[in-house]
């Protein structure tokens, strides 16, 4: 295990008790970008840094009781409450539970070639710098396949509250904050289109892009 993903796992493990209470303001933007991935009944979708599963209702719904929501989460705390959340819901058919970083993720045995419809990176800025993680999640999308991913970035320098905000929120949950400038800088260039939008006075971002 290196360094970055020991750091990881601790910071998550001691996270994950407030985490569902923490993420509750960014709901309205986790389910603007759920919608984003126009999920179909049968279809599958991968959910990168799954967390404790807050995405999980409403990809569930998307691909229905004949789909596929695959959730990679590398921090066991978290988990587990993705694992009750699931358990309490009737879901444990529909969701397939990954306990790895998603460089280790054993994608090519839990799908075969490109079989994913969608992935969503939601608030998984540390996901998105891990280029070997990136190649192993477009390997096992579609072409086509929609990607979705939003979190903090920069905001522009006239927008001072907008960055002690992003300063504040990265302290608390973000390993490698390099790239808070441009926290899809890795992951557009992969894609055959991209767009970006920002949201809460350029605080936030949402990535819809397609594979």
């Amino acid at each position: 295990m290196s360094l970055s993903t020991e750091r990881l796992q601790a910071l998550y493990t001691r996270r994950a008790s407030v985490y569902d209470y923490e993420l509750m303001a960014v709901a309205p933007l986790r389910q603007e970008a759920i919608r984003a991935l126009s999920l179909q009944p049968g279809q599958t979708v991968l959910d990168v840094g799954a967390g404790t599963g807050l995405s999980l209702p409403g990809m569930v719904a998307g691909v229905g009781e004949a789909g596929r929501v695959v959730a990679i989460e590398p921090c066991a705390a978290m988990m587990a409450q993705a694992r009750g959340r699931a358990v309490a819901a009737g879901w444990h058919t529909t969701v397939d539970f990954v306990d790895s970083t998603v460089e280790d993720a054993p994608l090519e045995t839990l799908l075969r070639p490109a079989s994913a419809d969608a992935a969503l990176f939601f608030f998984t800025h540390d996901a998105l710098q891990q280029p070997l993680g990136l190649t192993r999640v477009l390997q096992a999308l579609k072409p086509g396949a929609r990607v979705v991913a939003a979190g903090l970035v920069w905001a522009a320098p006239w927008w001072p509250l907008s960055n002690l905000f992003v300063w504040g929120a990265a302290l608390h949950s973000i390993v490698s904050p390099e790239r808070l400038d441009v926290p899809w800088h890795d992951l557009a260039p992969r894609l055959a289109s991209a767009e970006v939008e920002r949201r809460w006075l350029e605080s936030a971002y949402l990535l819809r892009g397609v594979r």
